[in-house]
């Protein structure tokens, strides 16, 4: 059939889908008006009614033949047999409503969890951070063989070892160092307004490497994160900012005290943006510099991050991260007193890994991974 004669049959086939028993009887009367046309001209033509009745019939074919083709015809058979099937099923169905309510319920909690497993797959492993060119995002660990041949991975760095990857991978990688978000006690004007925010220390150039630009004011910059304590200015999620503050601009210039450090807030972050932990959303960043361990090269407080340059081959890179890692901590093993030597060896044969790290990277998707 033609396109044009399907749209243009359209209407009558949904009468006859939803208007069943009205259709059937014009369906009658047009066939019977038909047969009995032809009945009366063959009498016309010198028959006897008897005979002329059954010439019609088989020229015209069984009545009840000719109606079940102009069904097939006029309606959509396959929609009339579901239609009949769906009745059938609901009458079955309502003969035994307590097995149809449990089993309507079973459907919905398998439903419900199945979305909800979902959603939490998708927070967590498969939605990309609202970042430019995150599917070029790693994140650096180390691997460590114990005593018993277990492997164990950490991302825990410390700067200065951060500091020498950045400088021999310049070329190939933008590394980025981000701490884990811990809430944090801050207070605002004075000792009674103390609340807890999550706080993330960042580097400086966190912001423009992964191509985001400010709500309002200003993000961190390189310069902010030059000099260790000397810039104490805070970028503020745009979530916190509409919670805690109802989006008011003169936040700009506001400060708050955590520990001993009083903070400068200099900008809100971009609207999507919440950091690098799926699952913990950061209301406040702070420059890498103003953390109390950045110059200590006996801790490690944060995660590395790499940006890499598109083209870059990746063994060549995380062997050059994995020889300054170990030059590094090979240096530091000489102040080391009273280590077992296995335990030494063990330390300094530990091996730099690089994982995709598109979704971000947080405890949580070890948890539920």
């Amino acid at each position: 059939m033609k396109m044009s004669r399907w749209f243009s049959s359209l209407p009558l086939r949904m009468r006859t889908l939803f208007k069943k028993r009205a259709v059937e009887m014009e369906l009658d009367e047009e066939l019977r008006f038909h047969l009995e046309q032809q009945v009366d001209a063959f009498v016309e033509r010198g028959y006897s009614p008897e005979t002329a009745r059954a010439m019609a019939e088989r020229e015209i074919g069984n009545v009840e033949r000719q109606m079940e083709h102009c069904r097939e015809v006029r309606a959509w058979h396959a929609l009339e047999v579901l239609r009949a099937d769906l009745r059938f099923g609901w009458r079955q169905l309502m003969k035994r409503k307590v097995t149809t309510a449990a089993a309507v319920l079973s459907l919905g909690l398998a439903m419900g969890s199945c979305v909800a497993a979902f959603r939490l797959v998708d927070a967590l492993f498969l939605r990309p951070l609202p970042i430019a060119h995150a599917e070029q995002l790693y994140v650096l660990s180390r691997q460590l063989v114990d005593l018993k041949g277990v492997p164990h991975n950490s991302d825990f760095w410390s700067y200065p070892d951060f500091v020498r990857m950045r400088d021999v991978s310049k070329k190939d990688a933008d590394l980025i160092a981000v701490s884990f978000a811990d809430r944090y006690d801050l207070t605002y004007k004075t000792d009674e307004e103390m609340e807890k925010a999550y706080v993330q220390y960042v580097s400086g150039w966190m912001f423009s490497s992964f191509g985001l630009r400010p709500a309002l004011g200003r993000l961190l910059t390189q310069q902010d994160d030059r000099t260790p304590g000397a810039h104490p200015y805070a970028v503020i999620s745009y979530d916190y900012w509409s919670r805690r503050f109802g989006r008011d601009p003169k936040v700009i210039g506001r400060t708050f005290r955590l520990g001993e450090q009083v903070f400068e807030i200099v900008g809100v972050g971009p609207k999507e943006f919440t950091g690098i932990e799926p699952g913990i959303a950061t209301e406040i960043f702070l420059p890498t510099m103003m953390h109390r361990w950045v110059t200590r090269e006996d801790a490690s407080w944060h995660r590395t991050l790499a940006l890499v340059t598109p083209g870059t081959a990746m063994e060549p890179l995380r062997a050059k991260l994995d020889a300054v890692s170990r030059g590094f901590e090979t240096e530091r093993s000489k102040t080391w007193t009273g280590m077992p030597p296995q335990m030494v060896a063990m330390i300094l044969a530990a091996k730099v890994l690089m994982k995709p790290a598109k979704a971000g990277i947080s405890e949580l998707q070890g948890d539920y991974r």
